[in-house]
């Protein structure tokens, strides 16, 4: 048996563990944007609640470029190291520098500035520098094996991770920001994003077509090749709908966690507890996943997720005025919610493996960064949704006490408007059956790749 064989069946877990370090460090971006940016924006910046929104929105344009142009490049990258691992590196510092500005916005400048600087900053990071690595690093996944029970296991220790770097941001976030300001704590939680990812990058390989030197032979893939034979692949488009939604349900109601504390139960230091009884959750499901796929298949998984997330924002959104139904709601979505990100990452490269299955093209970085794509445009659009309505509802940063109506929209927020974004997801799995056709495609690729 060849060595690209061997290492198609068993990834090392130096290399599972490194893969994940590096997306708990990414998950610390998403966790920071989709939690504290509205919050910082309109209460200690004073931009209006409704320009953060739009910004978000607008910023959805340039992301549709800036993902396609960026897995053009990795298609066409060729490196000893292969297509999307050199990217690690040089995002890495990037996103250092990018989230330290991001929070340095100075509040006595007038609007204009600060809605130029909040502009400038956010592309930067987001459209730009994050783009890099996201597209890269959910590349890298279907690179490393071609094997689905190996990229599910990597996909859940993948998610695990990111939950405890989603839980170093909803912990100490607050803490670090009221001991040394909203810029030093950017500069902290980037340098340890930064470490992270570069664990990623010179403790990951890309075993798919890796030769005895451990040197990586790539072909180069045109655009004008790619998207063609990216654009027949159907489930392109459910994988970029299905992000899209996802991240919606998780950034949209979780940029109202912060509202909901300070406003609906007057107590902002439950923001913590409430992000651990919907993440620590998650970190046990998926401990269970790898297993539960092999037996029920991926699909029927994101379902069941979807429908348990669905019912969790529904008791939030029911009860919002209860705090042990809250608490109730958020372990069930943290539970359902396991199976959304750890079983949709691995199926994105099951979309990968089916559009080389069928077309003969193999694409990881532009199919890949439908994935970035739908998650930046989830991780804006959903908190831009929620900061409108919440503008709507005569939400006044400035003021100590709010409006009944300002109370409203952050209960429909925080909960029935995940319950109707996760009700859209289940739809959108019902038609993902790459299950089914995940065996034939895996040995007709081996023989492809190894053969």
């Amino acid at each position: 048996m060849s060595k690209e064989t061997n290492r198609n069946l068993a990834v090392p877990m130096k290399e599972k563990l490194s893969y994940g370090i590096a997306s708990g460090g990414g998950n610390i971006i998403t966790q920071i944007l989709g939690t504290f940016l509205t919050s910082y924006l309109t209460d200690s910046v004073g931009v209006a609640a409704a320009a953060v929104g739009t910004m978000m929105l607008v910023t959805r344009i340039i992301d549709a470029f800036s993902d396609v142009i960026m897995g053009g490049i990795i298609d066409k990258t060729h490196t000893k190291w292969g297509k999307a691992r050199p990217w690690l590196l040089i995002s890495a510092p990037l996103i250092l520098i990018a989230l330290v500005l991001t929070f340095s916005a100075n509040p006595s400048w007038g609007d204009g500035a600060k809605v130029a600087y909040m502009y400038f900053s956010y592309i930067f990071l987001n459209c730009i520098c994050y783009t890099i690595f996201m597209v890269s690093h959910t590349s890298l996944l279907s690179r490393i094996s071609l094997d689905g029970n190996e990229r599910q296991k990597m996909a859940s220790m993948n998610q695990n991770l990111n939950q405890v770097g989603g839980l170093a941001v909803t912990t100490f976030m607050l803490i670090l920001v009221n001991f040394c300001g909203w810029q030093m704590t950017a500069v902290i939680y980037g340098v340890v994003t930064c470490i992270c990812i570069l664990i990623g990058f010179f403790f990951t390989r890309e075993h798919v077509g890796e030769n005895e030197n451990g040197e990586v032979k790539t072909e180069t893939v045109p655009l004008n090749v790619a998207l063609p034979a990216m654009l027949k692949n159907k489930y392109f488009y459910l994988l970029t709908a299905m992000f899209v939604l996802i991240l919606m349900q998780a950034a949209g109601p979780g940029s109202m966690t912060y509202y909901y504390c300070n406003n609906v139960v007057n107590n902002l230091g439950l923001l913590s507890f409430i992000s651990a009884c919907g993440i620590v959750p998650m970190m046990i499901m998926n401990l269970f996943i790898p297993s539960l796929a092999r037996k029920f298949g991926r699909r029927k998984l994101l379902i069941v997720g979807a429908l348990g997330d669905a019912f969790g924002f529904f008791l939030c959104g029911m009860f919002s005025n209860s705090l042990p139904m809250i608490y109730a709601g958020s372990l069930l979505k943290g539970f359902s919610a396991g199976f959304l990100f750890a079983c949709g990452f691995a199926m994105a490269s099951d979309v990968v493996d089916y559009g080389e299955y069928k077309t003969g093209v193999r694409s990881e970085g532009l199919i890949n960064s439908c994935v970035s794509f739908g998650q930046k445009v989830g991780l804006g659009l959903g908190p831009a949704i929620a900061s409108w309505v919440l503008d709507a509802s005569g939400y006044n940063g400035a003021v100590v006490e709010q409006s009944q109506s300002a109370i409203n929209a952050i209960c429909f927020g925080y909960g029935y408007y995940g319950m109707i974004l996760a009700l859209l997801i289940a739809v959108i799995a019902f038609f993902m059956d790459l299950d089914k056709k995940q065996d034939e495609i895996r040995i007709a690729l081996e023989a492809k790749h190894h053969g």
